[in-house]
């Protein structure tokens, strides 16, 4: 019986040391998903000011622009408009993999808790 009990507390300390070291690196995981989600909305916000600059610069350009220049303006502002469109297009993958990576990591952590 003795042997039994020994066994117990040594799967029972194993699993508890198993389940720290599980958390441990869960916690680190959701320290990285803080980076990545605050580099995510640095991005963002710096893709809309850009994205401004490049309309007010635009309308500068317009203003004086006669002929010829126009037709050149015109051309750079379908250029910065496919050029905005495609950091959509990756961010929204950004925003897809870091919403599966949030659902796997909530998972293990809700686990971690049980």
């Amino acid at each position: 019986m003795k042997t039994i009990a020994t066994f117990f507390a040594v799967i029972l300390f194993a699993s508890n040391s198993m389940a720290a070291s599980q958390c441990a690196e869960l916690k680190k995981e959701l320290q990285a998903m803080q980076k990545a989600q605050a580099q995510i909305m640095a991005s963002l916000v710096n893709n809309h000011e850009t994205f401004a600059s490049s309309l007010e610069e635009y309308s500068t350009t317009m203003k004086t622009a006669k002929g010829a220049a126009v037709k050149a303006v015109s051309k750079e502002m379908d250029q910065s408009a496919q050029a905005f469109r495609t950091r959509g297009v990756q961010g929204k993958k950004m925003a897809t993999q870091l919403n599966a990576a949030t659902g796997d990591l909530l998972a293990r952590v809700a686990s971690c808790l049980n």
